[in-house]
């Protein structure tokens, strides 16, 4: 399954697993370095199986992990097995991954298909429909009520992960009436950093930062990460409100960072979160404090 960031790849396959939860089948998470473990467990298992494997094109190094995957599966082909691929685009990184397989293993296992997600909805006279739709989804998902909201009217269509985040907000803060995606998104990144601020204390006292320092930290963790703690500590140095900070303070936000959301695998500090809303939420934080660019490509250039 291929799309641009926004189109919900991630969103449907999670509601996918759900639902396939519930009708008997095994679904995991293929983590960095793990496939063939993964797919030696599934092929164990005596139900149906189904592994996801996500972001496969963002680390060019797990392809050969891939493919022994693959290999594992073409010699047990019961078929109680199936294997998600999704990333950004596809040629690529599949050719790849079957380059690094037996070309007797390959003659066995094809591609079911392939989905194509586009990153916006039909047309901007389905936004309304599909943002109530969110909305009473989210509702339960929070145990609330279902706010009386409606999106205002907009010809320009946005991103599916644009309005599922704007309905989200809408349903946990319970917002009614019209409601602008501008400001709901504003919303939910004003409730993310209040959640920030509440971990930090009960996580990480320590730590003891303003917003605008734990703002550029997360700005720094989604566009520039870390392989290391160590290195994580070093390119912090490198943002504004940190330059003078030592380095024990500094250890304690990037394992505060480490912390806070699931990381993608490959590397130490890389937030796994939607892409399309970190870009967004990064680019106003650059936008709100002039010194955060050249901080950011300057901790990018630190090993």
């Amino acid at each position: 399954m291929t799309g641009q960031a926004g189109s919900g790849k991630t969103r449907l396959l999670i509601e996918a697993v759900r639902q396939l939860v519930d009708k008997d089948y095994e679904c995991g998470w293929v983590r960095h370095g793990q496939a063939i473990a993964a797919a030696e467990a599934a092929v164990a298992r005596p139900g149906r199986v189904l592994l996801v494997v996500d972001d496969v094109d963002a680390l060019p190094r797990q392809q050969h992990d891939l493919a022994g995957m693959l290999g594992i599966l073409a010699r047990a082909p019961t078929g109680r097995v199936k294997v998600v691929f999704v990333g950004r685009e596809f040629t690529s990184w599949w050719a790849r991954i079957r380059a690094g397989m037996d070309p007797a293993d390959q003659a066995v296992l094809a591609p079911a298909g392939r989905t194509i997600l586009t990153r916006t909805l039909a047309s901007a006279a389905d936004q309304p429909l599909q943002f109530q739709g969110a909305v009473r989804y989210y509702a339960r998902h929070f145990d609330r009520a279902v706010p009386s909201a409606s999106l205002t009217n907009n010809a320009t269509v946005t991103s599916l992960a644009e309005l599922h985040a704007a309905a989200a907000i809408t349903a946990y803060n319970g917002l009614t009436g019209l409601v602008d995606l501008t400001t709901a998104l504003r919303q939910l990144f004003t409730t993310e950093e209040t959640w920030w601020i509440a971990n930090a204390a009960e996580q990480h006292p320590a730590i003891n930062q303003p917003l605008p320092v734990l703002q550029s930290a997360i700005a720094a963790a989604t566009l520039v990460g870390a392989n290391s703690m160590d290195q994580a500590a070093r390119r912090l140095a490198r943002l504004p409100g940190l330059t003078a900070s030592s380095y024990e303070r500094r250890t304690e936000l990037a394992l505060w960072l480490h912390q806070l959301y699931a990381q993608r695998n490959g590397q130490w500090l890389d937030p796994h979160l939607p892409a399309h809303l970190a870009d967004r939420y990064a680019a106003l934080c650059t936008a709100a404090q002039p010194g955060l660019p050249v901080a950011l490509a300057t901790a990018a250039l630190t090993s």
